[in-house]
């Protein structure tokens, strides 16, 4: 049986107790009225119907519009040329001669010229004036060596390097021992340059000081 066989059997069935029911509720009313012939129904005297099918709803497109057309861009018109100015064509002027005055001669004195005589400018060696001079500070050194006595006994000898300033006038100023030598030798040094009377600075170098560094030799003599 299909599902609308089903449907059917099941509406014919509520139909035949609702009639049952309606017949026993007017046999109790109907005591006193006449007996109505009672109609019988039979499966087939019953007509079901069978459900209409309901069509599908038909699908519905979307609806495309078309696209906007684009808009029309006009070209710019061109701007006219200016018009051309017309050149000014200007007038030759009218020169008027000029009347050139005849030339004045006049007695030119011619005066003596006067020569210059420029001196040779006479270039000074510097750094042999320099190398003089410090060489005569070594001599004056080595002439006045002050060799301490007790540095003698002890047979001690070395180079102490020193560092002094020379003054425009000679004098020696700032004296200082560079390395580390023996004490004795050191006082033996800063004694040597204290006693020393330099001459002044030549001129020629064009200095005010000058700061020399030299060393002193304590070396003892065999004999």
């Amino acid at each position: 049986m299909g599902k609308f066989g089903v449907i059917g059997v099941f509406v014919v069935v509520c139909v035949a107790h609702f009639l049952a029911l309606q017949s026993h509720i007017s046999k109790q009313k109907a005591i006193s009225k006449p007996k109505a012939k009672a109609h019988h129904i039979t499966l087939s005297s019953v007509i079901v119907k069978k459900p209409v099918p309901v069509p599908p709803k038909p699908k519905v497109e979307p609806i495309i519009l078309p696209p906007d057309p684009e808009p029309i861009v006009k070209p710019k018109p061109k701007p006219k040329p200016k018009p051309k100015r017309k050149k000014r064509v200007k007038k030759p002027k009218i020169v008027e001669p000029v009347v050139v005055p005849e030339p004045i001669i006049k007695e030119v004195i011619q005066e003596p010229i006067i020569e210059q005589v420029v001196a040779p400018v006479v270039t000074v060696d510097t750094s042999s004036i320099m190398d003089a001079y410090k060489s005569e500070i070594r001599r004056q050194i080595r002439k006045n060596l002050f060799y301490p006595k007790m540095a003698k006994r002890l047979r001690m000898q070395g180079i102490v390097q020193v560092a002094f300033c020379v003054l425009k006038n000679g004098e020696i100023t700032d004296i200082k021992v560079l390395n580390n030598p023996k004490k004795l030798l050191g006082k033996g040094a800063m004694k040597t340059l204290n006693s020393l009377s330099l001459r002044p600075i030549p001129s020629e170098l064009n200095e005010q000081s000058m700061d020399i560094k030299i060393p002193i030799e304590f070396k003892l003599i065999k004999g």
